[in-house]
């Protein structure tokens, strides 16, 4: 948590400022997440027009458990990635990532910069694996997620249902936080050859 604030720039100039949610930024939360549009809401698990929602998901921030970083173009929050992991059982080795990153930002890199971002912190906790969940359609998301070494798990057709009532297919996406370590000191060895 050290590293934040942290300012990032994307393509196109635009600066960023990246840091971790606080309990002050939660009322910027409720008016970021009305700010999305419905085409873009109805990939979200809850109705984040609800404050209470949102109070639910956030309002009690214990990074061990929830850890929300946003992105701010001058005092807006334009984006927020967050880790989420159980705090006991048999999945609490097992992180899961989720962003939202406001439409008029969109396919600029934010997206892939905060799931580095939290890809990281995940390194520095006993994670053993971290996944992402979405819907087919959202190829940008996808493909910013296949950037960083996520591999499809699966697809679990007609399993979700958007806010229209549609029903689509979930893809489930994951990144092994070990093999990652393996494949790195593989190309470590072989480019410094230690032995």
């Amino acid at each position: 948590m050290d590293e934040y604030p942290k300012e990032v720039t994307l393509k196109g100039g635009d600066r960023f400022v990246l840091r971790l949610l606080e309990e002050p930024d939660l009322e910027s939360l409720v008016e970021y997440f009305r700010s999305i549009p419905p085409e873009d809401r109805m990939y979200l698990r809850a109705d984040v027009t609800k404050r209470e929602n949102i109070m639910r998901r956030f309002g009690d921030i214990n990074h061990d458990k929830v850890y929300p970083l946003i992105a701010l173009l001058g005092d807006r929050i334009v984006a927020i990635g967050t880790l989420f992991r159980a705090e006991f059982g048999w999945m609490r080795n097992l992180g899961e990532i989720r962003v939202v990153v406001h439409p008029d930002f969109q396919r600029k890199g934010l997206c892939t910069i905060l799931t580095r971002e939290l890809f990281f912190h995940a390194l520095t906790t006993d994670l053993y694996k971290i996944q992402a969940e979405m819907m087919e359609n959202q190829v940008a998301a996808i493909n910013a997620f296949e950037r960083l070494g996520f591999k499809k798990e699966t697809v679990l057709r007609k399993h979700v249902t958007d806010l229209e009532g549609n029903r689509c297919n979930l893809v489930i996406m994951s990144l092994d936080i070990q093999d990652m370590w393996y494949l790195m000191e593989d190309f470590i060895k072989g480019q410094f050859y230690v032995t």
